[in-house]
């Protein structure tokens, strides 16, 4: 991993207004391009994206998604959607609570709202948006698992963040610990911040390397240098590898290890930290765009690892494009990881422009969701497509 590790120490590199991708074939170019008209074309009315069952048209996070696809676009792409993307951002500011968070009728969600909110919203307009931005960021800071929240330095999920509110029962994992870390990111909170601090005895705990994680309750590290989901209550109990002792592992899955990866940058670890250098062994060694590695072997079933491709696919762009390397090294060598992911989508575009997935598990049979997934993770893959002959 030698020129990969190399680069990690300049991984805070900007995310957003990339420049517009030269490198791209036309194919490329005509697959984004139609993904990004079908998806503007589901803009409700009143300027959200996709629908919570029951509830009014227009989701936030979904929305948020679209939003920071629409506002990080390459030209001429950004300027043509620009009005759609304004309604959008109007959408999510009707969803703005008096204490800075962002959230939507009974269904909660409200670290993940609210984080993806952040993203989108300076994405769009950082300076225009800069008070709402920051007073969300503080409310984040609030919403992390720490001793007030019920949550002390013993406890698994100390240093998370989680779906519940403040008050409830704690409850962190992965995927909104990393979604959180991104928003303070973007928002401008330094990793030498107290939050980013405490979140990374929460990666520790999250990441299957005994180097950097004891292990915490009943939760035994595996040493595949990966990342589970949470070290609690992981929400698959029939994935656990029991032990003699009554200690339990679960396996590491992709779309957790990219994530986990990058909030270790975030939270400012450098590229020969012990925890940075085992995430990218496990990256090297189950590098594939074909499933979300990983989830076959938790659910003993091999078509489960199909589950949250989509999810993955944008943390993995998201990651490596941060990493700043046009290749990662692998156990098959070098690979031009930006050309691997366009050739997965081409193989997998829907005859109208979109991406969807058969798996329905975490929301993936939503067009809009899954298209939205899509046009990040090209955002942030289109600057490292080889040149003609690389």
């Amino acid at each position: 991993m030698t020129r990969t590790t190399t680069r990690c120490a300049a991984a805070l590199l900007a995310l957003a207004g990339l420049a517009a991708p030269a490198r791209a074939d036309d194919a490329d170019m005509a697959l984004y391009a139609r993904a990004l008209d079908w998806l503007v074309a589901q803009q409700h009315d009143n300027g959200g994206f996709g629908q919570v069952p029951g509830q009014p048209p227009g989701e936030i996070g979904i929305t948020g998604l679209v939003l920071k696809g629409l506002a990080d676009a390459p030209q001429p792409y950004r300027d043509k959607h620009r009005a759609a993307a304004e309604k959008a951002a109007a959408f999510l500011l009707q969803h703005r609570q008096e204490d800075g968070s962002f959230s939507q009728g009974r269904s909660g969600l409200s670290t993940y709202r609210t984080s993806i909110a952040i993203m989108s919203l300076g994405a769009l307009d950082r300076a225009r948006h800069r008070d709402v931005i920051l007073r969300a960021a503080e409310w984040l800071k609030g919403e992390q698992l720490t001793e007030p929240n019920g949550a002390g330095p013993d406890d698994p999920n100390h240093g998370g963040f989680g779906y519940d509110p403040s008050g409830q029962r704690p409850d962190a994992d992965m995927s909104n610990t990393q979604l959180a870390l991104a928003a303070l990111h973007d928002a401008g909170v330094p990793p030498d911040d107290p939050v980013f601090q405490r979140a990374l005895i929460f990666l520790n705990r999250c990441q299957n390397s005994s180097e950097v994680n004891p292990g915490v309750g009943q939760l035994r590290p595996l040493d595949d240098g990966g990342f589970i989901y949470d070290p609690g209550l992981d929400r698959n109990k029939s994935a656990a590898l029991e032990h003699a002792d009554g200690k339990v592992s679960f396996v590491s899955y992709a779309s957790m290890t990219y994530g986990g990866l990058m909030s270790l940058v975030y939270a400012g670890r450098s590229a020969d930290d012990p925890a940075v250098q085992a995430a990218l062994r496990w990256i090297g060694s189950n590098y594939t765009l074909d499933e979300n590695r990983g989830l076959g072997v938790r659910q003993q079933d091999p078509r489960a690892n199909q589950q949250g491709l989509y999810y993955f696919y944008h943390s993995f762009a998201k990651c490596l494009a941060a990493l700043g390397e046009p290749t990662i090294e692998t156990e098959q060598g070098e690979r031009p990881w930006a050309r691997d992911l366009f050739d997965a989508l081409h193989a997998r575009v829907q005859p109208d422009g979109s991406f969807r997935n058969e798996h329905d598990r975490w929301w993936e049979k939503d067009p809009v969701l899954v298209t939205a997934y899509v046009i990040n993770a090209m955002n942030h893959a289109l600057p490292f497509l080889p040149a003609d002959g690389e």
